[in-house]
């Protein structure tokens, strides 16, 4: 049986808006900056739009790294012509089509700007980047960063020329906080922060919210045909068979190897975390069966899709 659900949340542009408060407070209250993780849903969009309407030009410029998603670039340009109709301090975006004393200007204004990492990595080479008019950066993919991401760079770099700046990054991503070995920490070593804010729909305020203005439920189930139920029947039996044999290895948590944890996505997350420490001393076929589960579980996934698909027609 092939269950879809579909949230959709009621409009509300005054919703949420406490416990994006507490937030904000948290942020303030370490000159440094810090890393948050929302829980999808949440709206950061909306987080940053508030965070930017308490920006002064007196504390110095504000560089927005521009996020690959440009809807939620347009996202944060829209709540603060809503919450603030009046607010005339729309970030614009600095661009390397400007002129390098262009670009400068702008720099010591003391506004708000988005820019690429790219534009601000040369800038920042070049000397053409006044680190001392700067009052901080804001990160919105924090999630995307690595060791050896542009991001990364630039806020070494800056924190090397300009102390007293903060650092804040923003991430609605937390299943990807996780992936790999100690995620979060390692992004917040490229950040140089130390504070970590962790916000789940389960947190008490989120929560309170939430219940508020809960969010309308469709159910839609549709009846798998007999063929895709023996095609599902087959993998998980298979995927079963795979199962038991890395119970064998003795080198994993027994109580995650179960077909029901196999379907979903974080599965390959789990025994990759608790392989990973000792990857290079397992044996071809240990290896072998975690690639035949990963692949397993997509086959099942791409069963669903399909099938999905065909009724959307």
């Amino acid at each position: 049986m092939r269950v879809e659900v579909s949230w959709r949340a009621k409009p509300s542009l005054q919703s949420m808006v406490q416990f994006h408060e507490h937030i904000i407070t948290e942020l303030l209250e370490d000159s440094n900056g810090g890393l948050v993780v929302l829980s999808s849903g949440l709206s950061l969009s909306k987080l940053v739009s508030s965070l930017l309407l308490l920006h002064s030009s007196s504390e110095g410029t504000l560089l927005i790294l521009s996020p690959s998603s440009t809807s939620l670039k347009s996202n944060v340009t829209f709540h603060l012509k809503t919450l603030n109709p009046q607010f005339n301090q729309i970030p614009a975006e600095i661009t390397a089509d400007l002129p390098a004393h262009h670009r400068h200007a702008l720099y010591s204004s003391g506004n708000a700007f988005f820019i690429t990492p790219r534009i601000l990595i040369v800038d920042l080479l070049t000397n053409k980047l006044p680190t001392s008019k700067i009052a901080g950066i804001l990160v919105l993919s924090a999630h995307s960063l690595s060791e050896t991401s542009t991001e990364a760079f630039i806020v070494r770099i800056f924190r090397s020329l300009n102390r007293s700046a903060y650092v804040r990054a923003f991430s609605e991503k937390p299943h990807a906080m996780v992936s790999g070995f100690a995620k979060a920490e390692r992004t917040m070593k490229c950040l140089h922060v130390r504070k970590l804010h962790l916000w789940p729909r389960f947190q008490v305020y989120v929560s309170q919210e939430l219940e508020r203005d809960p969010p309308e439920v469709v159910d839609i189930r549709v009846p798998m045909s007999k063929y895709m139920v023996g095609i599902q029947k087959a993998i998980i039996e298979v995927m079963d068979a795979c199962l038991k044999e890395m119970r064998k290895t003795n080198k994993v948590d027994v109580e995650d190897l179960t077909v029901e944890n196999g379907l979903f996505k974080s599965f390959d997350e789990i025994v990759r975390r608790q392989l990973d420490p000792i990857w290079h001393t397992l044996g071809k076929k240990t290896k072998q069966l975690v690639s035949d589960l990963k692949t397993l579980r997509k086959l099942l996934d791409y069963l669903v899709r399909s099938f999905v698909a065909f009724c959307e027609r």
